[in-house]
């Protein structure tokens, strides 16, 4: 069977990111011929070989503590009380008590595991757990764990360590992450050369793999996946579409750094809109905006300021900064700090009126004139003392910072000035102000004038 190997790295309730890759991996056609997973990647695992995407689905985006873990009265109350100290104090005492009783887990996994299909399947299934009993790992293929005993050896592998230990046949097992939490090697021992190997961030020891003569493609998480033991439906849900896309943009489907916009290729209004109408013209406004000088030798600070604006937009860009990558990093760097929704595809022009009516809603709230009189204060500050005081204030409430006075055609020295020490201070922040400037100044908005009067 042709194919590529993938592997599953443990890490608990994130483990609902991989769901998300095999959807992907689904919708691209990439056929699988073997998987390796540790822990939640061999329950997944098991999930794939069986080829019942819907129940994994439905699983992951139902799950609840309580079904993983049998201290339903205990975390009832402690989440009525909303009570997240007694929730943990709860958990650490079943721990010390010899471990979290995962009898609910095994029932699930019953329900929805066939262990005649998975064995059947063209596709091979290697896990890997670890004895207490022999203290030594244990890493099987289907084929070697004996009939009947599947479910058993997936729990044996998933059974973190603040689990009861499971026992099969008179021995204890305990989470496989304890000895390798992104099985590998095992797969290359199987032969297999090309490989797609799926890290989700959990807890465990991750062995060394010469990968010299393999063809791995790693797929890691772009955002945070919530803790090992967040068993949350609508926190699934989020982690299931970031695997989704992550895995689309890590096979070219997609493009960005942050955010996930259609491929350049098809996006026919942004090439039209915008980037073959960018010019010099607007980066030398991009100058004037920061009181530099284009063209002629600057200070040792504007060569610096120069140096981190662009530092920062080359980690949005991949290190390639021209007139298709430029604009995007920009358009990606203000999104993210105005926190705009990031799981999600955008097309450039989307996120860029999502930016625009962002600006639009916050600048019309009633606290925002206060915040521009701070800064209208910061910058007349007459001595280092009151502009240290006044630059806390600012920061503090640093939120509206992006949206100050974003016109391009301001004269004001000591305006430009503010922008240099922002820029200076937090390049991101002024690569917004600088953008959404720039995007103001493009579309002849007047929406500028409250914003600096």
């Amino acid at each position: 069977m042709s194919g590529y190997g993938v592997v599953l790295g443990g890490g608990g309730a994130k483990g609902a990111y991989e769901i998300g890759v095999w959807k992907a991996l689904k919708g691209l056609n990439i056929p699988i011929k073997v998987i390796t997973g540790t822990s939640v990647g061999a329950l997944n695992g098991a999930a794939i070989v069986q080829g019942d995407y819907d129940a994994a689905w439905n699983l992951w985006t139902s799950l609840k503590m309580e079904s993983v873990i049998k201290i339903e009265k205990a975390i009832a109350q402690a989440n009525d009380a909303k009570d997240s100290l007694g929730l943990a104090s709860t958990i650490r005492n079943f721990v010390k008590s010899g471990g979290l009783d995962v009898t609910p887990l095994k029932t699930m996994l019953q329900e929805i595991l066939d262990e005649e299909r998975i064995r059947k399947s063209p596709m091979d299934l290697g896990i890997v757990t670890f004895s207490l009993t022999d203290f030594k790992p244990v890493q099987l293929f289907k084929a070697e764990i004996p009939e009947g005993k599947l479910i058993d050896y997936l729990i044996a592998s998933a059974c973190f360590p603040a689990f009861k230990p499971h026992e099969i046949d008179d021995k204890k097992f305990i989470d496989g992450g304890v000895y390798n939490n992104i099985p590998l090697d095992l797969m290359k021992d199987k032969g297999v050369k090309d490989i797609i190997v799926v890290d989700v961030a959990g807890p465990g020891i991750v062995r060394k793999v010469n990968t010299d003569k393999l063809n791995v493609i790693n797929i890691k998480n772009s955002g945070d996946l919530g803790g090992v033991l967040d068993f949350n439906g609508e926190r699934s849900l989020i982690n299931i579409e970031m695997g989704y896309l992550d895995t689309l943009k890590k096979f070219g489907k997609l493009k960005g750094s942050k955010y996930y916009f259609h491929s350049m290729a098809e996006a026919a209004v942004y090439k039209e809109n915008y980037v073959k109408t960018i010019n010099m013209e607007d980066f030398k406004k991009v100058y004037s905006f920061l009181g530099l000088d284009w063209g002629e030798k600057s200070s040792a600070r504007n060569e610096l300021i120069i140096y981190k604006i662009m530092k920062t937009l080359k980690q949005y860009s991949d290190g390639n900064l021209s007139w298709d990558t430029i604009l995007p990093a920009m358009a990606e760097i203000t999104a993210e700090q105005i926190g705009i929704e990031r799981i999600k595809t955008y097309d450039l022009e989307e996120l860029i009126n999502e930016i625009l009516e962002e600006y639009e809603k916050i600048k019309a709230g009633s606290d925002f004139d206060d915040y521009i009189k701070s800064i209208k204060n910061l910058i007349l500050s007459r001595n280092q003392a009151e502009f240290n005081r006044e630059v806390k204030k600012v920061l503090i409430e640093g939120k509206f910072l992006i949206y100050y006075n974003p016109d391009m055609n301001e004269k004001d020295e000591k305006v430009k000035n503010f922008r240099r020490f922002i820029a200076m201070a937090f390049p991101k922040v002024s690569i917004a102000n600088m953008f959404i400037s720039l995007l103001l100044s493009r579309t002849g908005s007047d929406s500028i004038n409250r914003a600096s009067s």
